[in-house]
């Protein structure tokens, strides 16, 4: 085994041993839709027979499909992620209890996927984990044709130890698997049209262009990337005098027309959607595209204070910064610094070019212009194998173009520029290295083992919560938490566990925000609440978490109506920040969700406040009942009562009774925008009501124009 590849093995078990351990430890708030979606694909690959619904993101209902269209799930599209989890689907399978003797298309079929059960993460991440130890070494051999050592090794070290590509490739998730395949394609291309032109380097650049893409379309900027390094050949080609402005144009065209239909093919073979509904499959990836592009999150965003649907330009520079590392900023000023001459010397060809272009006029002569182009190719050209400037420009090309395209769209979260991060490890490791020129072997080594200590140390004091990890520099996790969105399922965990330690844990229902991501761990009922803010009051117990307070979602007075009545009972902590709050809940028998009349109010929910109630079982005529409802205050004035009603089996009303605010509501007049109002009243049924099946009416009296029957259930 030759030294590179033993290095490259080290990198990729180094990766593997921070990525591995307690892979189970939390769930983000996204995986349960990808363990579905992992699931419906898997289904269609193995029976043409799987039904599933196909998603339509240009209306508002899913529509049927079956077989091999269930490869289908969403425009990201994300297919990779989901052969990924389909892996680790298949692996829990192989790994059931000897007991279980269910085929694996049963096994799909049956796999809960919302809630998702806790055994069933750690198999389903464990591809992704895989393809990103493999995806450092995979760089640091590309870079290994690419630059002199110890340029290679420190950008392997680098992405190995970043604790932010660590925490997302953790994940079943797309933006560490489209950063797996995107930053190597662009690499290969680098090196086909910078370093050594053989076909290989072509072949591969587009397979993995074909993978990117097929992970998520914002590798579709590879497309002009790949034109903008082709616009370059071809000018390096005819200026240099290699071949005739046709013939380099020509092959140029060849070139193009390789790396695409590699990349194509390779998209198409891998998705069987495309082998069965093409134009739909093509469609859903542009609708979703347009749909990011154009609309900011739904929920919002906090940054700097504010909470906005699109963050602006300084988005991505100021998460940057949250989410580096002392290495990644030292290696990427010294890069600056050190190629500083040979911007200087790039200037001194742009006035050599403008000259050229003058003389070029006044002579009439053609060997003008075609000198000048050679000067601008030059520029952009690695002088000798040990020269990293033109490389380095092509890398900051890329980062600055992508950085560009996806400033342009509205939707923005510090993870969508994955790929950036990589790429600067690649100039800051060149840049770590210019700091360390002419020195002995000795020092250039004793500069990796000074990398690996302190990004190791910083993985060791992450783990395993590295989305909480932020930039220590700049004030880490509490200084993040009052600059930009924290949290992303980390730490509801914790607060499951200590949850789970109340002596009648399984019988308690927890409404928790981020549902999906509480439920694996808790042993009780979990009750998701998002904007529903009648759910939120259904638990016994409910949980705030740190992203829905800092963006007031879905506003604060769901927080003040339970901090008014219940005392915290317990306060979640990582890296010293509040990640989730735990009260005790009112507990309500009966939430209801969109009853929501604009203007006027919207009713959240309703509970018998006595024993025995309806919820016991038969009742005897002539039973009162004390009954609380609850709603949410949108403008209703008080003289706008609810009433309940006991509705016959044949229609007509047997009893109905109007409630009141409770005495610490009864202040109508200060009254707040989306208040939780608590009003009370008794319910009596008549004493000559005959036995029977009755149902419940609930509905409120009103004077509003648009309701001409005066009253609204």
């Amino acid at each position: 085994m030759t030294n590179d590849k033993r290095l490259a093995l080290a990198l990729f078990l180094l990766a593997l041993a921070v990525r591995l351990p307690k892979l189970d430890t939390y769930f983000t708030a996204d995986e349960f839709l990808w363990v579905e979606r992992s699931r419906n694909f898997l289904g269609g690959l193995l029976s043409p027979d799987f039904e599933c619904l196909l998603p339509n993101e240009t209306e508002t209902n899913a529509v049927p499909g079956r077989g091999l269209a269930c490869t289908l799930r969403t425009g990201h599209p994300g297919v990779v992620t989901m052969w990924t989890g389909a892996a680790g689907i298949t692996l829990q399978w192989l790994t059931r209890p000897a007991g279980d003797a269910r085929t694996l298309l049963q096994f799909v079929r049956d796999l809960p996927t919302n809630p998702v059960e806790r055994r069933t993460i750690a198999p389903v991440r464990l591809p992704t984990v895989l393809l990103t130890a493999l995806f450092a070494a995979g760089v640091y051999l590309l870079l290994r044709a690419m630059f002199r050592p110890p340029v290679p090794l420190l950008a392997g070290l680098l992405i190995a130890l970043d604790p932010f590509h660590i925490a997302l490739s953790r994940v079943l998730h797309h933006d560490a698997l489209s950063t797996t395949f995107m930053l190597p394609a662009a690499l290969s291309l680098i090196l086909y049209f910078g370093v050594a032109r053989r076909r290989r380097w072509l072949v591969l650049a587009g397979v993995l262009s074909g993978l990117a893409m097929l992970a998520k379309s914002t590798s579709l900027f590879l497309l002009p990337y790949a034109g903008l390094l082709g616009l370059w050949s071809l000018l390096a080609m005819w200026a240099r005098g290699k071949a005739t402005f046709r013939r380099a144009l020509a092959r140029t065209l060849a070139d193009g027309l390789l790396w695409a239909g590699t990349a194509a093919a390779t998209f198409a073979l891998l998705w069987p959607a495309m082998w069965v509904i093409p134009a739909q499959a093509l469609h859903t990836i542009y609708a979703i595209g347009f749909k990011y592009a154009s609309g900011g999150h739904a929920k919002g965003v906090f940054f700097l204070g504010r909470v906005m649907k699109d963050p602006g330009p300084l988005f991505y520079p100021v998460t940057w910064l949250f989410r580096t590392n002392f290495w990644q900023m030292v290696g990427v000023v010294a890069a600056v610094f050190g190629f500083k001459f040979k911007v200087s010397s790039f200037k001194f060809q742009v006035q050599s070019f403008k000259f050229q272009v003058q003389s070029f006029k006044f002579k009439g002569e053609s060997r003008g212009v075609k000198f000048c182009a050679r000067r601008w190719v030059d520029a952009f050209s690695p002088r000798g194998f040990g020269d990293h400037f033109g490389l380095l420009l092509w890398v900051a090309a890329f980062l600055f173009f992508f950085m560009v395209m996806m400033t342009a769209g509205e939707k923005k979260q510090d993870r969508y520029i994955l790929p950036v991060y990589p790429m600067l490890d690649i100039v800051a490791a060149a840049g770590l290295a210019w700091l360390i020129r002419a020195r002995r072997k000795a020092v250039r080594w004793g500069l990796v083992g000074a990398v690996l200590a302190v990004n190791l140390g910083l993985v060791v004091w992450s783990a395993p919560y590295y989305f909480a990890y932020y930039n220590p520099l700049v004030g880490g996790t509490p200084a993040a938490a009052r600059a930009m969105t924290i949290g992303w399922g980390d730490g509801l965990d914790k607060a499951a566990a200590w949850l789970n330690d109340k002596p009648d844990a399984a019988a308690l229902k927890v409404a928790s925000w981020y549902g999906s991501t509480f439920a694996p761990y808790f042993r009780g009922q979990t009750i998701r609440y998002s904007d529903q803010k009648g759910n939120a009051l259904a638990g016994d117990y409910i949980v705030f978490y740190v992203n829905q307070r800092q963006r007031h979602y879905p506003d604060d007075e769901i927080w003040q109506y339970i901090n008014d009545h219940f005392s915290l009972e317990k306060t979640i902590f990582l890296r010293g920040v509040p990640y989730a709050w735990i009260f005790p809940a009112p507990g309500i028998g009966h939430s209801v969700e969109d009853q929501r009349y604009t203007g006027i109010g919207s009713l959240l929910g309703w509970d018998w406040r006595g024993s025995p109630s309806p919820d016991d079982g038969p009742l005897p005529a002539g039973s009162t009942l004390p009954v609380s409802v609850y709603w949410e205050y949108l403008g209703k004035t008080p003289e706008e009562a609810f009433f309940l009603r006991l509705i016959g089996p044949d229609g007509s009303i047997w009893a109905e009774t109007t409630t009141r605010p409770a005495p610490e509501f009864a202040g109508a007049a200060a009254w707040r925008e989306g208040q939780i109002i608590e009003e009370r009243g008794e319910f009596a049924i008549p004493a000559d009501t005959p036995p029977g099946e009755y149902a419940l009416q609930i509905g409120f009296y009103t004077r509003a124009p648009a309701v001409p029957a005066g009253e609204l259930t």
